[in-house]
């Protein structure tokens, strides 16, 4: 009898909607999405980037990126600005209403990791976060 369960990208799938309903059900007063906190994770980290840049940090490509950016400046919370060295593009700047929300924002994914990190031995998270990290590389 066929169970979905056995295969890797059905858990995976699994385990991503969990991580969403953590985030979505706290970003919710900030009226931010999950894949919004991506970028503001990625933009926390260093901003003044171009969308390129930030699809690189996010893996997402700059038709995406665009649409969530529309909707972030939308709701104040990133702004785009003229890049000098290259008039075809814009660099994506955090606005002040980011940065003072940010801390507590930013702090979901650190809750996420705690509870994630409370169920498993270190050793565990080890191999864990390099089955990740090898996952998330693109294919030779």
């Amino acid at each position: 009898m066929y169970d979905a369960r056995e295969h890797i990208c059905f858990n995976v799938g699994r385990v991503m909607r969990k991580v969403y309903e953590h985030y979505d059900s706290r970003l919710a007063p900030f009226n931010l999405t999950t894949p919004q906190y991506m970028v503001f994770a990625a933009l926390w980290m260093g901003d003044g980037i171009t969308i390129g840049e930030l699809g690189q940090r996010v893996s997402l490509d700059g038709s995406t990126i665009t649409g969530i950016l529309d909707r972030m400046e939308k709701n104040g919370y990133v702004e785009r600005r003229p890049n000098a060295g290259d008039r075809r593009s814009a660099l994506v700047h955090l606005t002040e209403k980011a940065r003072e929300v940010g801390p507590q924002i930013i702090k979901f994914a650190d809750e996420l990791d705690d509870t994630i990190r409370k169920r498993f031995s270190s050793k565990d998270m080890v191999i864990f976060e390099r089955v990740l990290q090898e996952l998330a590389e693109p294919q030779a």
